[in-house]
């Protein structure tokens, strides 16, 4: 990358059972690269990968979260049909691997969210924002289109009227009205965001992982159409909390009144 290594631009840290994605790139108010986005892609396999890992928070360094992707990359390969397919194929990967990492992700927004970014944070589990936060989904403005499966993410936070409205529009909303449209969990002033967000991941963190996981793959299944559903998949985790020791250790911490320590197996 011109302006920086991906390692860079995609910072990634460890916290006791945390992990942080964070974008780094606020002179172009964190805009995703190629690069970039690949990057992030092999945050989240590590994550997956990772035993220890609990809960991914995703975050923006500066003063936003990710206000999209990098328009000027796209103006460079407009007149490329395999590099501007390579740059949506990209993109759809990313938010498909962290929609489907079985841990929970919280996005942490704070400053501009806005188009690739605003799918990115549709894409996480959880979105907590500050109250500065401001969310567009601007491809009217920039004679875009995103793809059925990915306007769907919206639609699944929003419902069909704020959706409409959000996308005709290309507005801006503020984090009050995100959190009324659903587009937004919690609203914390700017200056508590970040220790809000980790007492609140440290809250998801404590709880049981494979029970976090059975109800993060039920969710999921559920909201696929009927014939896409795997209920086989949902079976299958929910046979792994029922022999698992995790079920001991909630049951006797319960019944001793202590707090559980679960394992996560």
């Amino acid at each position: 990358m011109s302006d920086g290594d991906a390692d860079d631009r995609i910072q990634y840290r460890k916290e006791g059972g945390l992990r942080w994605l964070i974008v780094n790139r606020p002179e172009k108010r964190n805009a995703l690269s190629i690069e970039m986005r690949l990057r992030a892609l092999e945050v989240i396999h590590e994550v997956e990968r990772d035993a220890d890992a609990r809960v991914l928070i995703v975050a923006g360094a500066g003063e936003t979260f990710i206000s999209g992707g990098d328009i000027s990359e796209f103006v460079e390969q407009r007149g490329d049909a395999e590099a501007a397919a390579r740059i949506n194929g990209l993109t759809e990967l990313l938010l498909h691997e962290l929609q489907n990492l079985e841990k929970p992700v919280i996005a942490m927004i704070h400053g501009f969210c806005f188009g690739g970014g605003l799918l990115l944070a549709a894409s996480c589990d959880l979105r907590l924002c500050a109250d500065n936060a401001l969310f567009c989904y601007p491809a009217a403005r920039l004679g875009i289109a995103y793809p059925m499966h990915l306007t769907r993410l919206i639609l699944n936070l929003t419902g069909v009227a704020a959706a409409r409205e959000m996308m005709y529009t290309a507005r801006r909303y503020t984090a009050g009205e995100a959190a009324a449209m659903g587009l937004a969990n919690r609203v914390v002033p700017k200056a508590e965001l970040e220790t809000y967000t980790r007492g609140y991941a440290q809250e998801i963190a404590n709880n049981a992982p494979l029970s976090i996981k059975a109800s993060k793959i039920a969710l999921d299944e559920c909201l696929k159409e009927p014939g896409q559903r795997d209920p086989e998949r949902a079976a299958r985790i929910l046979a792994a909390c029922d022999a698992s020791e995790d079920l001991g250790i909630g049951a006797r911490a319960f019944l001793g009144k202590k707090k559980p320590v679960f394992i996560g197996r």
